[in-house]
């Protein structure tokens, strides 16, 4: 069984950085994607990542109350970490991704990376 600490370490990453970011990501092909009926799948993508992002912000504050103040300084340390790499994952993500999908470069995807990244950060 995880522990308090071992949870909120992966929410922190996982949950409040990378589900979020596949929500603004799955926003974004909604809007760019060739075909009409990916637009609509990734319109019901992007609304679901987004729920699981406000789930793990949630349990992100639940599970700060609950934990030490050393553990939780580690764990919001982490979270900042994961936002700091955001971008060069992210870019390394949209390698190989079909057109159709939405012309998005390795670059733009970086920077909305980056964009998304001070803002959470802020």
């Amino acid at each position: 069984m995880a522990t308090a600490i071992e949870v909120a370490r992966h929410n922190a990453v996982e949950g409040c950085v990378h589900e979020c970011f596949a929500a603004l990501m799955a926003a974004v092909r909604a809007q760019t994607a060739e075909a009409r009926g990916l637009r609509r799948i990734f319109a019901r993508i992007a609304a679901d990542e987004a729920q699981h992002g406000e789930l793990a912000w949630d349990l992100h504050t639940w599970l700060l109350g609950q934990l030490s103040e050393e553990e939780a300084a580690e764990v919001t340390a982490l979270r900042a970490a994961a936002l700091r790499g955001l971008e060069a994952r992210a870019a390394a993500a949209q390698v190989g991704v079909p057109g159709e999908l939405g012309r998005l470069g390795a670059g733009e995807v970086a920077a909305l990376a980056g964009r998304f990244a001070s803002l959470l950060a802020a």
